[in-house]
Formats: structure tokens, sequence, C-alpha cells
């Protein structure tokens, strides 16, 4: 019979992870050893609060029983129940402070090892998160919002994290529910054998809650990300909130989306507030059963009261183990919800465009190939098509045309944020997809038009372009960047905070923080996207004239929106809906007289700014 209900146990437990996800399994392999301490702290601590504590309950009542039965009037042999009863309550005392002693540092190691475990895991999982993020494309980010992304980080590894109870509960929910079931096997056959029926019912509702379980979480899960993706929107734009007199309509917004996700968790509520009360009914019912074929075996003689208390907590204890198996069930709904987000949100996205072939070249000379290159993005828009130049060592060429004429786009796939469509790009003869990606990308010096600085120091932001640069390195950076004077007026100087964004620094100031983190990597080629666009007159001078010196000894191609800035290049490129439509020095285009010219002729009588 005890077999039996091993069997059962087992199908139980088999059926609620019928499709235990393989990734889960492989973290937690991970996170081996502690588990296993930990597990075998849980069935340690579980034996005790089962088999042992359900032997002490009998022994224990039954030597009240004994004491009160040798103070009955005419009971014979009273002074040897008195005896017996005693020394059996004495021992039974012992036994249990033993037991809670040897059950607390059993429960102390169970707490700690799994906990260990639980937070190491969502530590290396994090971790890993960000590597992959990394390495993931450019385009990955512009078809995803960064709170969404965010949440993944977040609100899907902290339920993750939760698989380690799984495991906790499927070693000590059996351990506690079937060691019970064996004593009152032990004590009581015929009540046990009607234990046996709760199986099939319990597993009915466990399988059922779970199924809904899963469904819901999935819910929530969306939600969360959606509203932290939108908290951290509304964070960032608050000065533009504020300057359009906009915080009413953004707080109903907020409102609507904190209340969605409130149902939703709700829901989810719902489902698991109505587990524990239908296997705690289930379980009452049976115990009524139980404690009445108790009351008519008494009548007969054939248990004691200790018999009877012991299978009652004997019961109880079966039924509890029955509602952990409702937790595993309701807990890995969740965490496979989390699971199917973190992999196919961030892990299972295939990052093939950014593998590259490793090689790395010697010495790097700057020249710059494209050859009839063509690029389509992922939703079908055209950029380029059949676009080919070559950028000499030492030279610069300036890329101009309207906004999506495909001039971003030339210098995303110079980067390999993304790889043509058609044709291909060169660095020094070689194709670019052929080049170890960080080694292609640390010989590229880039300046944005739209700085981003991030909230540490004035020298953590430079040395973001080489982090190993020496004192003396990056004071020539912010040397050659026009940077030095405002960077020594700060308090702290180059250890200086700049808060988040750079918050703390002027238009110009972070542009030249910019520059100067291109700079200090020595780069072979630099990519200038408008780099002076955000500086007044007079640091737009001091800056020009330092990228001048620096441009003579570099490769450098211009994103020029100013054609005062493209008449500064070697060469320019004109181009138009992705194609190349003139090419040629300042001075040629002028004397072309064609798109070039027509656009230098408005720009210089102040039609365009």
């Amino acid at each position: 019979m005890v077999r039996a209900e091993k069997r059962a146990k087992k199908s139980l437990l088999s059926n609620a992870f019928r499709k235990f996800d393989p990734r889960l399994a492989a973290e937690l392999k991970e996170q081996r050893k502690p588990i296993l301490i930990g597990l075998v702290c849980t069935g340690v601590a579980a034996l005790a609060s089962s088999v042992f504590s359900i032997l002490l309950i009998k022994y224990g009542q039954d030597a009240v029983t004994d004491l009160f039965a040798s103070t009955v009037p005419g009971q014979t042999k009273a002074l040897e129940l008195r005896e017996a009863g005693f020394h059996m309550l004495v021992f039974c005392c012992v036994s249990v402070m033993l037991l809670y002693g040897l059950q607390y540092w059993f429960v102390r190691g169970q707490t700690y090892y799994l906990n260990l475990a639980s937070n190491r895991l969502a530590a290396n999982l994090r971790t890993r998160l960000l590597f992959k993020l990394m390495k993931l494309p450019v385009g990955y980010y512009n078809d995803r919002r960064a709170g969404a992304i965010q949440s993944v980080l977040t609100n899907d590894v902290n339920v993750y994290q939760n698989a380690v109870g799984i495991i906790r509960d499927s070693v000590g929910s059996p351990i506690t529910a079937v060691g019970a079931f064996g004593m009152i096997v032990y004590l009581q056959w015929q009540i046990a054998l009607f234990a046996l029926l709760l199986v099939p019912v319990m597993g009915y509702i466990i399988q059922r809650n779970s199924r809904r379980m899963k469904r819901e979480q999935a819910k929530v899960q969306a939600n969360l990300s959606e509203l932290s993706a939108t908290t951290l929107e509304f964070l960032n734009g608050v000065r533009v909130v504020k300057a359009f007199g906009a915080e009413k309509s953004i707080s109903e917004t907020y409102r609507q989306l904190v209340n969605k996700t409130f149902e939703s968790q709700m829901t989810a509520t719902h489902v698991t507030a109505s587990l524990r009360p239908m296997t705690d009914l289930v379980g009452a019912c049976a115990l009524s059963i139980a404690f009445y074929m108790c009351g008519v075996l008494t009548m007969h003689h054939s248990l004691t009261p200790g018999t009877v208390l012991s299978i009652a907590f004997g019961l109880d204890r079966v039924n509890q183990g029955f509602r952990s198996f409702g937790n595993i069930s309701n807990t890995y709904a969740t965490v496979e919800a989390a699971s199917d987000r973190i992999y196919s949100e961030v892990i299972e996205v295939p990052e093939d465009h950014e593998i590259g072939g490793g090689r790395t070249l010697e010495q790097s000379e700057g020249r710059i190939t494209f050859e009839d290159v063509s690029f389509r993005y992922p939703d079908g828009t055209q950029a380029l098509c059949g676009v080919s130049f070559v950028i000499e060592p030492g030279t610069s060429l300036a890329l101009v045309g309207p906004s999506g004429a495909g001039k971003s786009t030339i210098a995303d796939l110079l980067l390999r944020f993304y790889d043509p469509t058609e044709g291909r790009i060169l660095f020094d003869g070689v194709d670019i997809r052929e080049l170890d990606i960080a080694w292609l990308r640390s010989h590229i010096g880039v300046v944005p038009q739209h700085t981003f600085l991030f909230a540490g120091s004035v020298g953590e932001n430079v040395r973001l372009g080489l982090p190993e640069a020496s004192d003396e390195e990056l004071d020539e950076a912010l040397e050659q960047a026009h940077a030095t004077e405002f960077v020594k007026e700060l308090n702290a100087r180059t250890t200086s905070v700049l808060g988040e964004r750079g918050v703390r620094l002027s238009g110009g100031q972070m542009q030249r923080i910019a520059i100067a983190r291109a700079l200090i990597r020595k780069p072979t080629v630099l990519l200038l996207d408008e780099a002076t666009s955000a500086l007044d007159a007079t640091s737009e001078k001091a800056v020009t004239e330092a990228l001048d010196v620096v441009m003579k000894s570099r490769t450098t191609l211009f994103i020029a929106h100013r054609l005062t800035t493209a008449a500064r290049a070697d060469r320019i490129l004109v181009l138009s809906r992705g194609e190349v439509v003139e090419v040629g020095s300042h001075t040629e285009l002028l004397e072309q007289n064609g798109v070039y010219a027509g656009l230098f002729r408005a720009f210089s009588g102040g039609i365009l700014a």
C-alpha cells in the first residue's frame, strides 16, 4: 500500500512537470552543490516534522492517558501505570527538545543554502543576459522599448529565481506526505487505505489550477513589462512633458497602465487563492471521515487516544504535502511564464550577423571601400542601392543629403550594426565580415550627433573608449578635444560625477567629452556625425581646429548636416534616396552646378540653416 501511494505521488509530480523546461534544468544544474546540501537539510527537516513528530505525539499522549488512568479510583496496577506513564512522558519531552534542536540546524541550513543557490542563479542569469544584450545588433533595440528589456532583467529574473523553491518543495513535500502516510499505515491500515483515495482528487485540482495559473501569469509579466517600459520613457522625457504641459495626460495614461497591471495581478491572485482553500476543504472532509472511523474503531477498543491524535496529525501532514504540491504547480507556472520571456526576448534572439570571422590585421591603414552596397531594413525599407566609394588612408569623405538619404545607414554598416543585403564593405582590403568585430570597432572612433554620457565621472566616460588608458592619455584626449579648460573648473576635475546623461554639462561640453572619448583610443578611422553641431561659435572653432590636426593622420568619414562641415572634407558624396548622385571635392561639385551646388547656394543664401 505504501508502494501504491509512492507511485501515485510520483505520477502526480510527473504530471505537474510533464513539460519541465530543459533550459531551467540547465540553470539549476549550475547551482547543484548548494542545492544538494539544501535538499539534504530539507529531507531531514521533513522527516522530523512527519515521522518522528507523529511517533512522539502517539507515545506522549498515551503516556498522559496512563497517568490519568492511574488516578482513577479502583484502577488496578495504578502504581505500575503511573511509573510507566511518567517515564514515557519524560522520554517524549526530552525527545521533543532534541528533535527541534536537530530541526533548527537543518531548517537553517535549508534556508541558507537554497537562498544561496537562488540568489546566485539570479546573479548569473542577469550577467548572462547583459552579456547577451551587448552582443545583439542595433536592430534589436530599434524594435524594443528599453523599459521592456529592463523588465526582463528585473521582474522576470526575480520570478525565475523561484525555481529553487520548486526543487525544495519537490523534495520536502513527498517526504512529508509519504512519511506521514507510512506512519498512518503503521498505526491503522484501514484509515491509510481511505487516505489513498484522496490522491486522484487532489491531483485533478492541482493540475487544473496549474494550467490557469500559467496563462494568467504570462499576462501579468507582459503587463509589468509594458508598465516598466512606459515608466522609463516618462522619466527620460520629463522635461518634454513639463515643457508641453502634458502632466495630466501622461498621468492618466500611466494610471490606465497601472490599473491594467493590477487587474491581471488580481486575476492571477484569484487563481492562486482558490487552490489552498479547495485542498483544505477536501482535507477537512477527509479528516472528518477519518475521525468518524477512529471513533468506530475506538468503540471496539482497537485504538488508543495517542493513536487517534497521531493519525489526525498524520492526515494533516498528508494534506500539507498536497498543498505544497499545489504550490509547486503554481510556482512552476509563473517560473515557466518568466522563462519563456527571458529566452524569447533575449537569450534565444539570433545574433548571426554580429559574428565575425575572428580575423585581425597586424597593422591598420584605414582604407574604407564600399563595393556596390545595398541594404534593406528588416521591415522592407530600402535604405541603400548600389553605393560604391573608397576613402583612402588619411583622407576624409563627407556624406551629404536630405534626411532619409542613407547617410546614417552607411555609418551603421561600417560599424557592423547591420550587414549589407548586397555587396560588401572592405577595411584595408578585407571584408569586414571576416574581421573580429571587437577589433574592427576598436579602430573606429565615433562621435555621434546626439551625445550620450553615462552617470559616472568625466574620466569614466572618456575611458569608455579605452578602459586601460593612463591619466596622461586621458589628459591628452581632453586637450585634443579642447575640454581641459572646463574640466579643470569642475569640483573634482576628471573624477567629477556628471549625473544621468551628463545633465550637469552644457551641450557643447558634452560634445567635447564625446570627442575626447573617441580620440583616447587613437583610432585609425574617425566617424563624425556632425561632431560640432552642439557647440557655440567659439567652441566650434577650437574643436574644428583640433579635429583638423587629428584628421591629418586618420581616415575620416563625416555625416554632414551643415554644408560648411562638408566643405572641409577632401571629397563629398551626395546621396538621394539611398543612391549616390554626385561625388567630388567641394570645388568640383560647385563647378558641376548640380545637386550639391544648388544645396550650397541655398545654404549660403540663408534659406537653409
